[in-house]
């Protein structure tokens, strides 16, 4: 009795072995299989240089490098355009601008016809919201994507600086991780209003940044001004990734970082001439940098090129769901989880960037067509309508930012502009303000701050062919109006408070 006592014990604690076993077995394969959540986080207009990780003086992004050193940084990721609504929409549905109609303009409107990826998460279980800025500013009524984003948590504020959104971003978060659904995996969006202007003026200088030491373009003149914007700037900059640091605590606390995907990026370029509401590198180079806990070898560095067109097929495929077929941007879930630094796809050597209205700054609101491929070292630009002004009329008021609008008024702007005449500055003021030739190419390695064209260059003729033979073949077979010779975007609507009824009305007087 006693040896069947003991075989039979021997067997239960076999049993319970094997039983723990298996269900050890399970919560690995259960956990490894849990669709991860998403935190998508875009600041508004900073440029690529300006994080901490990549070496500029005077600025601290320790968030926003904790996200690069636990994932991957990127060194080439590019907006599609250098405006921040028609830039979002390319981000939200895996299309270039020429491909969304009024969605592909600054106060246009997104026709529900072009699916955003969010739209499907939460037609496939996510629960989802955002904070701050989402798709704006836009028009979001019928019969455009109302809420491609919802629903809002803006409620919770925060004292702040002049100037700076009393959003407190990180709250919201905090907000909406209690309230979600915890047996659904979720998608928010973290839209910082910060770096756009307007600045708090001097709030750089007197937040302890040494002044002397801001690395200035090389498109902007060198001086106290200039520098003393770009530190107010950069207090912006810090301000968005402060939250980050914030938000990467609660889902630690919630015990959720592991699983979940975490995107920093921004929108467009830094507010300032020759950059923002350009296709040059400080308009559309955006920093990236991406973690998703142990899924991705930390550490790693780059340098294949991203589209913000690719973001949407990347995310659906990091959650087993399929893309669109009419999604025109390619995932790059698997160089996203490589376990090697450097160039991954060799075919990953280019991105296409464009730009068609930003402001109403032109007589009718006409806009400033351009394409460009950049491909390896070499930017190629073409201006389609080159007799017209770049940064907007200097005669013709914007009702969004008055003279020469598609430059956001700033310090630094209105240097310019009071100096335009100077001996020393007027060489400035040609570079973001002047005319710009049909056809600019750049060797962007060489000449960072793309200030000598070279497509008069002899040397490079054999070059300018075979990029701009590249670059149209792609916008033909994306559809790009302007390869048939047409300009819809002439008669799209600007809706900018109210403004679209008056100018309508004006018009038809005119045309009368």
């Amino acid at each position: 009795m006693k040896q069947q006592l003991q075989i039979a014990l021997a067997n239960n604690v076999i049993l319970l072995l094997l039983t723990l076993l298996f269900a050890s077995a399970y919560n690995l394969e259960a956990q490894q299989n849990k669709r991860p959540n998403i935190l998508f986080c875009i600041a508004d207009d900073i440029s690529f240089p300006h994080t901490s990780i990549n070496g500029t003086a005077e600025i601290s992004t320790p968030n926003f490098d904790r996200v690069a050193q636990k994932g991957v940084l990127f060194n080439n990721a590019y907006c599609t355009v250098s405006s921040c609504a028609p830039s979002r929409a390319s981000i939200l549905t895996g299309k270039n601008i020429w491909e969304l109609e009024e969605g592909g303009l600054l106060f246009g409107g997104l026709p529900k016809k072009h699916t955003t990826f969010t739209t499907l998460l939460k037609a496939n279980g996510y629960s989802a919201g955002y904070t701050g800025k989402g798709y704006m500013p836009a028009n979001k009524k019928e019969p455009y994507q109302t809420e491609p984003l919802a629903p809002e948590y803006n409620k919770v504020r925060k004292k702040a600086p002049q100037f700076i959104s009393n959003k407190d971003y990180a709250g919201n978060f905090s907000s909406f991780l209690k309230q979600r659904d915890k047996s659904k995996p979720f998608f928010f969006w973290y839209g910082s209003h910060e770096a756009h202007r307007a600045y708090n003026p001097g709030i750089g200088a007197r937040s302890g940044k040494d002044i002397s030491k801001i690395k200035v373009p090389g498109f902007l003149p060198d001086n106290d001004l200039v520098r003393s914007d770009i530190a107010d700037y950069y207090y912006e900059v810090e301000w968005f990734d402060s939250h980050l640091g914030r938000m990467i605590k609660d889902l630690e606390d919630a015990n959720e970082l592991e699983n979940t995907i975490i995107i920093v990026t921004a929108d467009n370029g830094m507010p300032f001439p020759r950059a923002k509401a350009s296709c040059y590198d400080y308009g559309t180079h955006m920093p990236l940098a991406i973690c998703w806990g142990n899924k991705i070898k930390g550490g790693n560095t780059v340098d294949d090129f991203i589209s913000f067109i690719d973001f949407a097929p990347t995310l659906l495929e990091a959650v087993g769901l399929d893309a669109p077929k009419e999604t025109t941007g390619k995932s790059f879930l698997d160089i996203l989880l490589a376990e090697q630094s450097g160039q991954i796809d060799p075919s990953r050597d280019r991105v296409f960037t464009s730009l068609e209205r930003h402001t109403y700054c032109r007589p009718d609101g006409m806009p400033y067509p351009i394409r460009t491929i950049r491909k390896g070292d070499w930017l190629y630009i073409v201006n389609f309508e080159a007799d017209r002004w770049p940064a907007g009329d200097a005669d013709f008021t914007s009702p969004h930012q008055g003279f020469y609008g598609d430059i956001d008024a700033g310090a630094t702007r209105e240097h310019l502009i009071e100096n335009k005449n100077n001996e020393e500055l007027k060489y400035y003021f040609d570079l973001s303000f002047g005319k710009h030739p049909k056809i600019e190419l750049y060797n962007v390695k060489n000449d960072p701050y793309q200030l000598h064209n070279l497509a008069n260059n002899s040397k490079h003729k054999k070059l300018c062919k075979a990029l701009k033979k590249e670059l149209f073949a792609y916008l033909k077979e994306t559809n790009d109006p302007r390869m048939q010779g047409k300009s819809p975007w002439d008669d799209y609507p600007y809706y900018f408070k109210g403004f679209e009824e008056k100018h309508l009305k004006a018009k038809g007087e005119r045309d009368n």
